[in-house]
């Protein structure tokens, strides 16, 4: 399979951290000469006090009247959380405007073993997808109104369902332009955490506005052993992702 660009998005821009970075690209391993594009990412706290940045948080998020069993969609949004979001919009934005075919989306904590052989990819040639993750968290729910995952058939790949831990996901062209044209517009206005928005274009979520406010029209399939992971290497402060002092005021 080929590559037309990999997107690792990042805080940290530092000589050390890049080394290291591209110290795990090299055991996933990419496909023959893949560039790549350290894309800066966006700090979510400059949604504070910044009117101007064409992006709004989704107030309807709304944890006043959460429960003490409250669901994991219904936590509260961190400033972290809301700027990984726009970082990946920025890489599918970016992805769009060159036309580019195939792409790799990675958070930079991620980490691999090395076992992904792209040679799977072969089974899923003539099925037609626009979005693959490469890992991923599978909720497992009693609700009924909310799709399981299913198999398609295939050895190594199945469709997901509502899921979290989209740190590393393919998108093909079709998606990159269901993305940008069909959702962006509405996803710049309300701002959400990346796993809850790709979840709810590809699936049923379980948040009824969400359901109401984005159509799942993204195909999309995962694979079924999890060939990255998340190490939180930026927990120090840099975590695209995690709570910061900031977040808590």
């Amino acid at each position: 399979m080929k590559l037309d660009q990999v997107y690792v998005i990042s805080l940290d821009h530092s000589e050390e951290y890049l080394k290291d970075i591209f110290d795990r690209l090299g055991k996933i391993p990419l496909p023959y000469d893949t560039p790549v594009f350290i894309i800066d990412a966006f700090l979510g706290t400059r949604l504070k006090t910044e009117t101007d940045l064409g992006y709004g948080l989704y107030h309807n998020w709304d944890i006043s009247d959460l429960k003490p069993n409250w669901h994991w969609w219904e936590r509260p949004t961190t400033y972290g959380e809301a700027g990984g979001m726009i970082s990946h919009t920025l890489c599918w934005e970016d992805a769009y405007s060159n036309g580019y075919e195939n792409i790799m989306i990675l958070e930079d904590d991620f980490d691999t073993d090395g076992t992904l052989d792209w040679k799977i990819f072969d089974e899923v040639k003539d099925y037609q997808w626009d979005l693959c993750l490469l890992s991923h968290n599978q909720v497992h729910h009693n609700f009924n109104e909310l799709p399981h995952p299913y198999e398609i058939g295939k050895e190594h790949f199945n469709r997901p369902s509502y899921f979290y831990n989209s740190h590393t996901y393919l998108l093909q062209k079709e998606g990159i332009r269901k993305l940008v044209e069909d959702h962006l517009p509405t996803l710049k206005d309300n701002v959400i955490v990346s796993d809850e928005f790709l979840s709810a274009v590809i699936t049923t979520h379980p948040r009824k506005d969400l359901r109401e406010m984005y159509v799942s029209n993204l195909s999309a399939i995962a694979t079924k052993e999890d060939y990255t992971y998340q190490t939180r290497y930026m927990s120090a402060g840099n975590s695209l992702t995690e709570p910061t002092e900031e977040d808590l005021k």
